[in-house]
């Protein structure tokens, strides 16, 4: 009897463990769509695109609180994978806390890591009172006003908030509105 508790036991734990894994890999596989394709879009904006080629533009891993590391490492592949260039626009990518975020006023498009809905609000604020895009990890986050995020479905999938999108008076390259998703 013993022997069957311990059989039952190792299967739950190797279920568990197969679970855990592919809930991983599935976070690896959104967060690298999103590595690949964030400075796409910010390519896409045209307020960007019309300024002088010889600035770099910024798009900033906004964190709060202990996530530093994870932007950070988020800022660090863009860079690599983008050589700090994306159509004909040169860009950098940088790690910055929400509350740098707010007094600066070099930054081109934001990016947003997992953070608590208030700071999620007040980006989203910020970026439209300074039409400054806004994208997000989490599509739950275009309900806070956050302009866009990037979900994988049976394809991968950019959401746009309409209402943000007016608001922050965002102007992007009619190609982008071949491809997104508005939603009310």
């Amino acid at each position: 009897m013993g022997t069957y508790r311990i059989e039952i036991l190792m299967r739950i734990l190797v279920l568990l463990f197969i679970i855990f894994l592919s809930l991983h890999a599935e976070d690896t596989l959104l967060l690298n769509a999103h590595i690949k394709m964030v400075p796409k879009i910010m390519a896409l904006d045209t307020r960007l695109v019309s300024k002088e080629s010889s600035n770099k533009s910024i798009l900033a891993i906004v964190y709060e609180g202990n996530r530093k590391n994870i932007a950070r490492t988020i800022a660090d592949e863009i860079n690599q994978q983008h050589n700090g260039k994306v159509a004909n626009m040169n860009f950098t990518t940088i790690a910055i806390p929400l509350e740098e975020l707010v007094l600066r006023r070099d930054i081109s498009f934001v990016y947003l890591t997992q953070m608590s809905t208030s700071s999620v609000r007040k980006i989203a604020q910020w970026g439209i009172e300074n039409t400054i895009p806004t994208f997000s990890y989490n599509t739950s986050d275009l309900e806070e006003g956050v302009l866009g995020s990037i979900a994988i479905e049976r394809s991968t999938i950019i959401y746009i908030n309409k209402t943000t999108l007016k608001k922050g008076n965002f102007r992007f390259n009619d190609t982008l509105f071949q491809i997104v998703r508005l939603l009310e």
